[in-house]
């Protein structure tokens, strides 16, 4: 039987909802959660591809969710979803090349992903990305047993952000400018809250992670950053606390009860542009939190 053909363009809404129902399940991505991140992103552009066989059949999606850096624009691999039809014909490698080059055509310098063990071979394999750090979580315990089950303690409240909430740091990271933070936490179907102090911030979810409850510290800025975790774990009921942890805040985490778990993000980029600048490597080269990744 000759190979079909495969054809790379624009996906459609249905298209990305169905194969993430028909691939996660519960975990799948809500029609007001796709419009929101793909449609309302303030950054532009809007990279959301498709593969699809000669009778227009998808085979898998894959976006790219474009963010501002204090080195320039960039674009994290984010949602990406193949079928049984794709094993072995390539779908997920074409599908990056394809927004790759989409982004580098649009001006975006470099390329992010957050991967996991099924990815990370083909990031650093075929498409030639770098390994640049891993990410290690960390974790507070709450409480003796696993329930499952936890909550925000009062309603969400995450009002419009305002320049007093911009913060940049000496590390690279995602620009945390007003606009984008209003779109990430305030207008966002998921439910965020936001904890204020005389001198800083954060913002927390409740969710649940691998069977647990889990008050997952989004942000957390201030100069009395071990007094505003302990107020932001806090106001969620939940099994533990997960956070990601920069290098220079680890004395605070450890006061507000944070230990590190043996878990890791592999964190891995691509420059995708001659004109951008070269990707520092290495830990330190870098400040992210849970809020940059597209699951929490």
């Amino acid at each position: 039987m000759p190979k079909r053909e495969m054809i790379l363009g624009p996906a459609r809404r249905d298209e990305v909802l169905a194969l993430m129902r028909e691939t996660y399940a519960d975990g799948a991505m809500s029609e007001a959660e796709f419009d929101w991140w793909f449609d309302r992103n303030p950054v532009p552009p809007r990279l959301v591809s498709a593969a699809r066989d000669d009778e227009g059949t998808a085979l898998g999606v894959l976006a790219m969710t474009p963010v501002g850096t204090d080195a320039g624009p960039a674009a994290c691999s984010v949602h990406g979803v193949t079928t049984s039809a794709a094993r072995g014909r390539g779908v997920f490698t074409a599908l990056e090349r394809h927004n790759e080059a989409e982004a580098a055509a649009a001006g975006v310098g470099w390329a992010f992903a957050f991967t996991n063990p099924r990815t990370e071979p083909i990031f650093l394999g075929p498409l030639g990305w770098e390994d640049v750090a891993p990410l290690r979580l960390w974790a507070r315990p709450r409480r003796l047993r696993r329930t499952g089950a936890g909550r925000l303690r009062g309603e969400p409240s995450c009002p419009p952000f305002e320049q007093r909430h911009e913060v940049r740091f000496s590390a690279h990271h995602i620009r945390r400018e007003a606009g984008y933070l209003t779109w990430r936490y305030t207008e966002s179907p998921r439910g965020y809250h936001r904890v204020e102090s005389a001198d800083g911030w954060s913002v927390v979810r409740a969710t649940v992670w691998h069977g647990f409850s889990v008050a997952v510290v989004c942000e957390a800025v201030g100069s009395s950053l071990a007094a505003l975790l302990r107020r932001t774990v806090a106001s969620v009921d939940s099994d533990l606390a997960l956070a990601m942890v920069n290098p220079g805040d680890e004395r605070a985490y450890l006061a507000a009860g944070f230990v590190p778990t043996h878990r890791s993000v592999p964190f891995v980029a691509k420059r995708l542009r001659e004109d951008a600048p070269a990707l520092p490597l290495g830990r330190r080269a870098w400040r992210f939190t849970l809020g940059d990744m597209d699951w929490f």
